[in-house]
């Protein structure tokens, strides 16, 4: 345990260590990846009509969290989605 001046444990120091090093983690991958929390994206998704033909449909999503595996994204219906950074490059139009 830490402690503070006055020789008493401060687990407020413990707590914020992991807080702040999730926080870097985050910009990093912000900056890896181009996109930031909040940002409003345009991703591609193939899907099929009622002909089973497939289909390009461009959906408006917002970055809610660039995870350790994943990004997080949520549509204007309030859904949210994940995908894989690898998958999400790939819908992703803008590099």
């Amino acid at each position: 345990m830490i402690l503070n001046r006055s020789g008493c444990p401060d687990p407020t120091y413990e707590q914020a260590l992991p807080a702040i090093r999730r926080e870097e983690n985050i910009r990093a991958r912000e900056k890896r990846y181009g996109v930031h929390r909040g940002e409003a994206i345009h991703i591609i998704l193939e899907t099929k009509d009622e002909r089973h033909r497939t289909v390009k449909v461009r959906r408006r999503m917002q970055v809610v969290d660039l995870c350790e595996h994943h990004i997080v994204l949520r549509h204007k219906t309030g859904a949210c989605e994940s995908y894989s950074y690898q998958e999400f490059m790939q819908m992703w139009g803008g590099r």
